[in-house]
């Protein structure tokens, strides 16, 4: 039977695994759904439509499924809610926000470590095992793909797109297509690979070779988009990794992608 703190206030079709704790000064409205394991801590605010993955863990001031930070969407608009995989830990005073339509929620893959003060806005769908550390926020209709990283301190814009295995260091900006695999510094600029994350996620060292050479070729030229495309298709029919980037580089078509080492006399590839 589930654990729930006499203080704690539930309204609404709200469903429960056996195993769920709900501790003290919690707030549950609308309809939702806490898995196995999950965890409020204290002090934690949802609101539905929400389903929360097992495992997941809330820690005190966490406040999820409310508004979108939009003036077209009126209070009590429906909406497709948020969605929030298994085994996600989400810290102090993080928030994520509703969507703005009702068939795709706000999305949180398995495994998203959420920090203190970070920010989810709407429609936007964050994959499997990323890290948000304090203090960045992510814009409305944002696409992160799996096992990225931003430190501290990043801002996304909306709409942008991020590719998987990236790494954002503390304070970078971006408001532009990031592709897959590399890392980020200041305002929309690549730096390099990110290489401990490549490695680190298992990718062959000979798939990392062909990534640091397509790599190499790109900060020479800096092509433009269709060319780079070309580029990729060409190089592509061995490599998993630049099947996945030539992807990403197809379906990017609202910004424009993030330059690659304009202001860097030395690139860390």
């Amino acid at each position: 039977m589930p654990e729930i703190h006499p203080t704690s206030i539930l309204e609404g079709d709200i469903n429960l695994a056996d195993d769920v704790k709900i501790g003290p000064s919690c707030i549950l409205r609308g309809n939702i759904t806490l898995g196995a394991g999950v965890q409020l801590l204290e002090r934690v605010s949802i609101k539905g439509p929400a389903r929360i993955g097992a495992g997941t863990i809330f820690y005190p001031g966490a406040i999820v499924g409310y508004e979108p930070q939009d003036y077209k969407f009126a209070p009590g608009t429906p909406t497709a809610g948020i969605e929030i995989g298994d085994n996600c830990i989400i810290r102090e005073h993080a928030t994520v926000h509703a969507a703005t339509n009702t068939e795709q929620p706000t999305r949180l893959g398995e495994g998203v470590f959420l920090m203190v003060n970070s920010h989810v806005g709407h429609d936007t769908v964050v994959g499997d095992r990323c890290v948000i550390v304090n203090n960045t926020c992510l814009a409305g209709h944002v696409i992160v793909e799996d096992r990225v990283t931003f430190s501290g301190g990043c801002l996304v814009h909306q709409h942008c797109r991020i590719g998987r295995l990236c790494m954002l260091s503390g304070g970078s900006i971006i408001s532009t297509d990031l592709i897959p695999y590399c890392m980020t510094a200041e305002r929309n600029e690549v730096v390099g690979l990110n290489l401990v994350g490549l490695r680190r996620s298992g990718m062959p060292p000979s798939e990392i070779n062909i990534l640091r050479d397509t790599f190499t070729h790109l900060l020479r030229q800096n092509l433009p988009k269709p060319e780079l495309v070309e580029v990729i298709a060409q190089r592509m029919e061995n490599s998993e990794a630049l099947k996945h980037l030539h992807k990403f580089l197809v379906n990017c078509d609202k910004k424009a992608l993030t330059p690659i080492g304009r202001n860097r006399k030395k690139h860390h590839i």
